[in-house]
């Protein structure tokens, strides 16, 4: 989870849901507990004429994010020998004079 972002995305629900509805919410909440979370949304998916299904889908995007700083895998990352081997194909290996004797 993006702690950071979803605190912001939770700030703008908040302030979207207190001029929507008169009703905001607890913004630490949102975070800490999915429960909450998830109703919260259900809501903001009910609010079709305004932004908030859009800020339900990012709230949603960045929670099931891996946490900024966490470590990759380390085969995920990019590898320009991969990378050409998966264009060009096999490295040819070629004969040298060495090799024929």
């Amino acid at each position: 989870m993006h702690t950071r972002h979803c605190l912001k995305i939770a700030d703008r629900i908040h302030h979207l849901l207190v001029r929507e509805i008169g009703q905001g919410l607890d913004r630490q909440r949102m975070v800490r507990e999915p429960l909450y979370a998830r109703d919260v949304l259900l809501v903001c998916d009910a609010l079709r004429q305004t932004d908030a299904p859009f800020l339900a889908r990012h709230f949603r995007r960045a929670a099931a994010a891996p946490e900024e700083g966490t470590p990759m895998p380390a085969d995920l990352g990019f590898s320009p020998s991969r990378w050409l081997t998966a264009w060009l194909g096999a490295p040819v290996r070629v004969a040298t004079r060495t090799s024929l004797r």
